[in-house]
C-alpha cells in the first residue's frame, strides 16, 4: 500500500510539474507572438519608408532629367 501511494505521489508530481511547464510555455507563445507582432509592425513600416525613399528618389531623377534637357 505504501509502495502504491509513493507511486501515486510521484505521479502527481509529475503531472504538477507539466501543467506547470504547460502554462509556462503558454506565457513564453504569448510573449514571442507579441514579439513577432512588433517586428512584423517594425517591418511594414521600413518597407514604407522604403517606398516613400524610392518615389522621391524617382522625382529626383525626373527633375533632374527634365533640367538636362530643357538645357
Amino acid at each position: 500500500m505504501i509502495q502504491f501511494a509513493k507511486a501515486n505521489a510521484v505521479l502527481l508530481a509529475l503531472v504538477a510539474v507539466i501543467l506547470y511547464q504547460q502554462s509556462e510555455l503558454k506565457e513564453v507563445e504569448r510573449t514571442l507572438n507579441y514579439i513577432y507582432a512588433a517586428v512584423q509592425k517594425n517591418n511594414d513600416d521600413i518597407q514604407a519608408t522604403k517606398e516613400e525613399v524610392w518615389a522621391v528618389n524617382d522625382l529626383v531623377i525626373a527633375v533632374y532629367e527634365e533640367d538636362a534637357a530643357a538645357e
